[in-house]
């Protein structure tokens, strides 16, 4: 995982494309930020600048037809050769949606909250999450327990 990759931000939305904008620049983390309006978009970035990000967020409500399939092609991307986590953020909640965003690797589903200061921690929180994880391989024990039977 690239923690200091660039945080790629699909979001047609322009109020919300904004609340991102504002929580990341008030957050101050020092990775770059990079908008994107579609799925496809965003897709053909990552692969033709050989991108390789820390994090992706995606709106999943918002993506037309055409992205869904782009999408589902960025999943195995992103799992096999950007070792990416990728976010669906969303203000749906539909088990539908839920079930398609865990029927593949690396991915959460997050509903966005509507209160400015929620958004913010969890966008906050989810970045710590990931760095930390990261992080936490460093500290792993590699000590082999020998285990004794009895026959």
């Amino acid at each position: 995982m690239n923690k200091k990759g660039d945080i790629i931000v699909i979001e047609n939305n322009q109020r919300d494309k904004n609340l991102f904008i504002e929580v990341f620049k008030e957050l101050g983390f020092s990775n770059k930020i990079a908008y994107f309006k579609s799925g496809k978009e965003a897709y053909n970035t990552i692969i033709k600048n050989k991108v390789n990000p820390f994090l992706i967020f995606s709106d999943i409500v918002l993506l037309q037809m055409e992205d869904h399939k782009l999408i589902d092609r960025t999943y195995k991307n992103v799992s096999k050769e950007l070792n990416c986590p990728y976010m669906f953020f969303t203000t749906a909640v539909a088990q539908s949606f839920i079930i398609d965003a865990y029927s593949n690797p690396t991915k959460s589903y997050f509903v966005k909250p509507y209160n400015y200061e929620k958004f913010k921690n969890t966008i906050k929180s989810i970045i710590e999450y990931w760095l930390k994880a990261e992080k936490m391989t460093h500290h792993i024990d590699k000590k082999v327990l020998k285990i004794e039977t009895s026959d």
